[in-house]
């Protein structure tokens, strides 16, 4: 059993920006029917992540939460002109990616999807840690592909999740990512920076 841990952020105005991909219409609808399934047995302080906010984050470039010597606005108005235009010269770098979502996991903060993290991905992932910086940070991205299904309301002992009821695997082509400012968390209120493809020849 987990003890679950409460989502301050849930539903609250941020600065963030983020590399993320929003699932197709035919991507969401699985996921949605997942969290319907995951709701019906789990009697569990969920928070559901609504429909059109599912994402799967490849990179945080300004965490909500930062704690920056300037405010997060400031070091985006600084450095973001530059930061977008090397993700989106990595990204178009990199061939689509194919992604497999096979299971479901609880962690204290969130139940998720996790497929296991292609070459391609990784090694995306690792070129924006490298080219990315300031101050004393860089970008720590998630080892897993993953979409958030639920947050937590209260700290109370979360229950076994139940299985995926033969709604897994989730096949997805990643052919091109969002670069977004958030406003409302979990990505609820986003503008769209930049939508770089993935053109990349695959090495496989």
């Amino acid at each position: 059993m987990i003890r679950t841990k409460v989502d301050l952020l849930w539903f609250k105005r941020c600065c963030a920006f983020h590399l993320q991909l929003f699932p197709d219409p035919e991507t969401r609808s699985k996921l949605c029917a997942l969290q319907d399934h995951i709701e019906r047995e789990c009697n569990g302080p969920l928070l559901r992540v609504p429909a059109t906010s599912l994402h799967m984050t490849v990179v945080t470039l300004i965490d909500a939460a930062a704690q920056f010597s300037l405010p997060n606005e400031e070091v985006w108005k600084r450095n973001g002109e530059r930061w977008k235009e090397v993700v989106e010269r990595l990204v178009n770098e990199t061939p689509p990616i194919d992604l497999s979502f096979q299971e479901v996991q609880a962690s204290e903060a969130a139940v998720f999807v996790k497929a296991p993290e292609p070459p391609e991905l990784q090694r995306l992932r690792s070129a924006i840690s490298d080219a990315v910086w300031f101050e004393d940070w860089r970008p720590k991205p998630p080892r897993i592909a993953h979409f958030t299904l639920f947050r937590f309301s209260a700290e109370d002992w979360l229950p076994p999740v139940p299985g995926d009821a033969g709604l897994l695997p989730i096949e997805v082509k990643v052919n091109a990512l969002q670069l977004v400012e958030e406003k409302i968390y979990p990505s609820v209120d986003i503008d769209v920076l930049g939508q770089p493809s993935c053109l990349g020849e695959s090495t496989s």
